[in-house]
């Protein structure tokens, strides 16, 4: 069964310096998708230190989860984010994207 429309639960702000959870939540897959997340459009990678985009950030990502952890958030991770649910049936679905303020 192909992924429906994920939801992208995401903090309308959070503290620079503490820990944000973003989760991505998605129902109806089988098998279970793997989930990507998106910010201002730019698909981040799984570790920010292989981007230039993305390397003054730090967070860890599990693709199996869905869940995008910042730890510790900074200035530089305010955006919009989306996340995607994908599986091997199907297209990858995207959800909306919600603006997070650090």
């Amino acid at each position: 069964v192909p992924p429906s429309k994920p939801v992208a639960h995401v903090p309308s702000s959070a503290t620079i310096g503490s820990r944000a959870v973003l989760r991505c939540t998605e129902t109806d897959g089988s098998p279970p998708p793997t989930f990507r997340w998106y910010r201002d459009g730019a698909l981040m990678p799984t570790d920010p230190k292989t981007s230039l985009t993305f390397r003054n950030s730090s967070y860890t990502l599990d693709p199996a989860t869905g869940e995008l952890t910042f730890e510790p958030l900074s200035g530089f991770d305010t955006g919009d984010y989306s996340c995607e649910a994908s599986n091997n049936v199907g297209s990858p679905q995207r959800s909306d994207a919600i603006r997070m303020e650090a």
